[in-house]
């Protein structure tokens, strides 16, 4: 068994052993029409609509875009909620339903519908930042650094705040490798590649673009250590505001477990998103 499909079997335990969590919210609230496009919400004490508005975290999970759920994720939601933050979990098609850019535009959906209805749990329409792990943080990477998809979605770049990154994929070419060609035929492979709107400087027209958070695992075997820092660079190149930072002695699914408090000492990837952030 690999190293990712040892970790997601873990999610599900690693989500109980995050207790104590913070006040909860709707859960598998449809944001489209297809059964995959639903999202939960995770709300810190005191947030609602007659209170001040939070910032809102939007968080993508990984799985190749073969597989994932958001169910999962809920340490992730409990971790960043009792930090203060309203914090939004979503599900997209995967692979075979959809295939690129499928999954970037449910993502992109699921950015409108919590736009516009955020702020009645008490979120922060104007302050929403977009977190994924691996697949996740790809999906992220392209709607903050490819204008169109949030465009198309009546989503203004103004209200991305920044977007941050775990063990993402970004400088790689899905063509090159066998197991995800399928996934990326349909449209040309540079269209998937985050790196590609960094040097062309699409990101940071039109007023720029949001600052990247870019966190990477020493010991990554499923993405490797190249992609966040190849990424970072690019985007500095070209007038973008972006931080890369590598955790040694971590694997590619310990990054995202490192957010439970259970296990918080295996690298301060909690932290340093708070850090990134600011405050709520």
């Amino acid at each position: 068994m690999n190293q990712l499909a040892r970790t997601l079997l873990l999610l599900p335990a690693l989500a109980l052993l995050a207790l104590p969590a913070a006040a909860r919210g709707p859960r598998d609230v449809a944001y489209g029409p297809d059964p995959r496009h639903k999202l939960d919400l995770y709300l810190p004490d005191g947030a609602g609509p007659d209170a001040k508005p939070r910032k809102t975290l939007i968080f993508i999970h990984g799985g190749g875009w073969r597989r994932g759920n958001k169910d999962r994720y809920g340490f992730v939601g409990r971790a960043f909620a009792d930090a203060g933050y309203v914090v939004v979990l979503i599900n997209y098609r995967l692979y075979p339903r959809a295939r690129f850019p499928g999954f970037v535009e449910d993502a992109a959906r699921a950015v409108a519908w919590v736009r516009e209805n955020v702020r009645r749990h008490g979120g922060d329409p104007e302050h929403i930042y977009l977190m994924g792990h691996s697949a996740g943080a790809h999906i992220a990477a392209l709607l903050a650094l490819d204008p169109g998809y949030l465009q198309a979605a009546g989503v203004p770049r103004s209200s991305i705040g920044g977007m941050i990154g775990l063990a993402g994929p970004y400088v790689f070419h899905p063509e090159q490798l066998p197991r995800l060609a399928k996934i990326f035929a349909a449209h040309p492979a540079r269209n998937a590649r985050p790196v590609v709107f960094a040097e062309n400087g699409a990101a940071t027209t039109n007023g720029g673009g949001p600052p990247l958070l870019l966190l990477s695992a020493g010991l990554d075997t499923v993405v490797g250590a190249r992609n966040g820092p190849g990424l970072a660079e690019a985007y500095r190149r070209a007038g973008g505001r972006a931080t890369a930072r590598s955790y040694p002695g971590i694997g590619h699914g310990q990054i995202v477990i490192a957010i439970s408090k259970f296990f918080h000492g295996l690298a301060p990837v909690l932290d340093d998103t708070v850090r990134f952030i600011g405050k709520p």
